[in-house]
């Protein structure tokens, strides 16, 4: 080669590489090479920046089978040049994995696949954005989803990614890693319950404490982390692996050595909240270790808890009032205020009781339970509203709108409402008792403390 060739050659280089690269982002370079070396030299980066290009348009056009051809060629002859080739590469290897017949081919596929995973650990592990906890929960979800079940049937390697991907990028880490990981962990707990049994409990204590921190970022983005929050404490539920005397026989003696440790007490509370053994003394003793270090929403409903079951209504409310004031969900709050209305409801102040009830729809207007409890008070109250028997019978009108508002919101609560309705039906005034009473009309104001705006039945 000439002098003059070699020139052109660069030259050539250099365009190609100005056309190609303006495409790619800067951040898709591997990280701390400043030269063109990554792209090879001469006619070898020539191929190299074909090859790249080549394989990103036939992958986006969906052409797997010629996009492979390319993208095969930069993976063994540039393999530290583009994060393209290990973008695009997962996305070629499984279509072509998946239209696999032999098993013995779908095996060598998969091979690559991880193979790949482990290349861009080592040429782009340090990149900031989708680095190795990315990585490796990638390499794991695709490891659980194509690898033969007779070769690993608790996929015991992806149980390992998963939780070094999580330790690496915590909360950060994608929805469906924590998903899976927790999945992987359940199977472990079914085929062996006594050893992996806390094992099984911290890892939900993990996962759970990660998801909530995303479910309640308010960012809309998150929403798919409120979705596997539910998953997961769906599946821990159903698993039957604890129950309240168990969690206290874990915990007790843990508490102790651990009472200054917040994040510790702090997935306790969530972990018997969840559970539903919010009467346990060990939940009152982890809810005031947690109290005096940071007031939290939870720990301050714990308080609120030990409160009323010694019967200090008036403290219980003050310490559910902090905790509303603390929590972030809005759904949490809704629910706290009904914890409200009902001691006010056991109060028999049913205006407060009420006041509480329309306060916990203000944060969550499909709370069903807020309006049966207004429907409730409605009934159970009507005498207040007027000596005369006829009037207090229009409080039912108003407690059935209540109720037919529940089922509009919740329709799961269907059954029990109709029945409320059938029953409350029954006690409406009759057509005589209106014409004598002068309640004619289509609307009426049910008086009293009531004053709610109601169809004339």
């Amino acid at each position: 080669m000439t002098s003059i060739e070699a020139k052109i050659i660069v030259k050539i280089v250099k365009v190609l590489s100005v056309t190609i690269l303006s495409a790619i982002t800067v951040t898709g370079n591997a990280q701390n090479r400043q030269d063109d070396s990554r792209f090879g030299r001469g006619e070898d980066s020539i191929q190299c920046l074909q090859n790249l290009n080549m394989l990103m348009s036939y992958a986006k056009q969906g052409d797997y089978y010629t996009a492979y051809e390319h993208w095969h060629r930069a993976y063994y002859g540039c393999p530290a040049s583009h994060i393209s080739i290990y973008h695009y590469g997962p996305i070629i290897i499984t279509h072509l994995l998946e239209r696999e017949k032999t098993v013995q081919q779908k095996e060598k596929w998969l091979t690559l696949l991880m193979g790949v995973y482990d290349n861009r650990l080592k040429y782009f592990g340090d990149n900031p954005r989708q680095g190795k906890g990315y990585i490796l929960g990638r390499k794991a979800i695709d490891y659980i989803r194509y690898i033969n079940p007779n070769r690993d049937p608790l996929k015991k390697n992806a149980y390992k990614w998963l939780s070094e991907a999580i330790a690496l990028d915590g909360s950060a880490s994608e929805a469906t890693v924590f998903l899976n990981y927790f999945k992987l962990s359940e199977r472990y707990y079914k085929n062996n319950p006594e050893s992996h049994r806390e094992t099984y409990i911290n890892d939900y204590l993990k996962v759970m404490s990660m998801l909530n921190e995303r479910a309640t970022s308010g960012d809309p983005r998150d929403t798919v982390y409120v979705v596997m929050k539910t998953m997961v404490n769906a599946i821990f539920v159903q698993s039957d692996a604890v129950d309240c005397r168990r969690l206290d026989n874990i915990y007790r003696r843990q508490i102790e050595l651990k009472k200054d440790n917040s994040a510790f007490l702090e997935n306790i509370l969530m972990l018997y909240k969840n559970m539903d053994c919010e009467e346990s003394p060990v939940y009152f003793e982890v809810a005031a270790h947690q109290y005096k270090i940071a007031s939290t929403s939870a720990s301050a409903t714990g308080m609120a808890l030990a409160s009323y079951q010694k019967r200090e209504f008036f403290k219980a409310i003050g310490y559910f009032q902090e905790a509303v004031s603390l929590e972030k969900n809005k759904d949490e709050k809704s629910k706290l205020q009904m914890r409200i209305a009902a001691i006010y409801n056991e109060l028999g102040d049913y205006t407060r009781a009420r006041a509480e009830s329309r306060a916990a729809l203000s944060h969550n207007p499909s709370n069903a339970s807020a309006y049966i409890m207004i429907a409730y008070l409605y009934v159970n109250y009507a005498s207040l509203i007027s000596k005369n028997h006829v009037i207090q019978k229009t409080a039912y009108w108003a407690a059935v709108d209540k109720l037919e508002m529940a089922k509009k919101v919740d329709p799961g609560c269907a059954d029990i409402v109709n029945r409320l309705i059938n029953s409350y039906k029954s006690n409406y005034p009759s057509d005589r008792e209106q014409f004598l009473n002068d309640i004619i009309g289509d609307t009426y104001v049910v008086p009293g403390w009531i004053q709610e705006k109601t169809t004339i039945r």
